[in-house]
């Protein structure tokens, strides 16, 4: 009987998730490829979402959820030898100040976080412009932003239960 190791999880969801963005891009290919009656200037923009906040949680769910899920609890979180924070209580974790700046800077790799830094967690700025066919610099700091404002408007008060389980001394038996 063979033993399932953390490292085959890994490599198995990786090789789903391969798959499932082949045949995502394979899927919107054949849907793009009738002719269209408008040139390349005319088309609507790829993104249906114009609101800056209604497109970060767009971003987040396709990018970020998997691994932060909606309280740092995402699908791949066990597998990864960092576990991903909870990103609703950035600001908690700060005094109520959610630093904008510094979490820009975390998502499009120019700032290295414990977990973000060696690979764990990609470089958002690369990626963005690959996976979702921006052009330009601009483009990019746009979608980061927008993920920036998802972010803060998902901030909330660290739960009773931590800060009573952090201020309680250990048992000892």
């Amino acid at each position: 009987m063979k033993r399932t190791t953390k490292l085959n999880k890994i490599i198995y969801a990786s090789l789903l998730a391969f798959f499932l963005t082949g045949t995502a891009h394979l899927v919107t290919s054949c849907n793009n490829s009738r002719p269209s009656e408008t040139t390349a200037s005319e088309e609507a923009p790829v993104h249906k979402e114009e609101d800056p906040l209604a497109r970060g949680k767009e971003l987040y769910v396709s990018y970020c959820e998997i691994c932060h899920g909606k309280q740092g609890d995402g699908p791949m979180a066990e597998l990864l030898k960092i576990q991903p924070d909870d990103l609703t209580l950035i600001a908690a974790r700060r005094d109520g100040n959610f630093p904008a700046e510094e979490i820009r800077k975390i998502i499009d790799g120019t700032e290295p976080v414990e977990g973000h830094g060696s690979g764990d967690m990609p470089i958002w700025g690369l990626t963005f412009r690959e996976s979702e066919g921006l052009e330009s610099e601009e483009e990019v700091r746009k979608e980061i932003e927008n993920i920036v404002i998802y972010l803060q408007s998902i901030q909330r008060e660290k739960p009773a239960e931590t800060e009573s389980e952090e201020a309680a001394p250990a048992e000892e038996s």
